[in-house]
């Protein structure tokens, strides 16, 4: 094997359930002696392509790869769709609006629209926080069968705020009204003061989940905006899936 073979077999150990793994697991894995193991990870490191963890001694894909990912998404046809739906909604409210996918429990932010209002709430690509307490995360768990879910987020739920779900039953009652109406509400969980709408998306092509949030101050939340964003948000998915078919 050559060194761009040490390093596809190397990329290929990973998974979301085994996000980082130890040397000694490399080297029984790809049957390769330890020295030549080593030297491939060292490299990894140095390129940014691998993160090594001292405490743990284990190895997690780097934010180069991530970087990488970006720039493939960048040219990525539906997510481009959805990136202008969101932002033509955001301008109309000057609210922020997010476009996520999954990373094991939690969803990791692509793309973000920042709001014209003064008051808008942003945060960066790469930002990730739990799937379970948000609405667009909400809304992408709702579009995976119950056992799949189940598997990704933990049991019992990590607190996060007293408007989150406590544990897998609650979540489940949360899923079951985003599945009857297709609307999901978050306020005041992961940030205090913060409301957000959000919708869930499949790519018809690689039948990724995409989340869609609309964020905005908790205090402008009255029952006509949360009705105006949800119209807009069930347009969009409307408009989204007649365009991909």
């Amino acid at each position: 094997m050559g060194v761009l073979d040490d390093a596809v077999a190397i990329f290929a150990c990973f998974s979301l359930g085994e996000p980082a793994i130890g040397q000694s697991e490399f080297v029984r894995r790809l049957g390769r002696p330890k020295a030549t193991v080593h030297r491939a990870l060292k490299s990894l490191v140095a390129a940014g392509l691998l993160e090594y963890d001292h405490p743990t001694r284990l190895y997690a894909p780097g934010m180069r790869l991530f970087e990488l990912g970006q720039i493939f998404r960048s040219r990525h046809h539906f997510l481009d769709m959805v990136y202008q739906r969101v932002k033509q909604v955001c301008d109309l409210g000057g609210h922020t609006g997010y476009i996520t996918v999954f990373d094991g429990a939690d969803l990791m932010v692509l793309r973000v629209v920042r709001g014209s209002s003064p008051l808008a709430i942003a945060s960066t690509p790469g930002y990730k926080s739990p799937a379970y307490a948000t609405s667009n995360g909400r809304a992408m768990l709702a579009m995976l069968e119950d056992h799949v879910w189940r598997q990704r987020v933990p049991e019992p739920l990590p607190y996060v705020s007293p408007n989150s779900p406590r544990n897998h039953a609650e979540l489940l009652e949360r899923i079951g009204k985003i599945r009857a109406t297709g609307r999901s509400y978050a306020s005041n969980e992961i940030v205090e003061g913060v409301s957000s709408q959000g919708i869930a998306m499949r790519d018809p092509d690689t039948f990724e989940i995409f989340g869609v949030a609309i964020s905005y101050p908790a205090s402008l939340g009255t029952p006509e905006l949360r009705e105006k964003i949800a119209v807009l948000l069930d347009q969009m998915r409307t408009d989204l899936s007649i365009k991909s078919d």
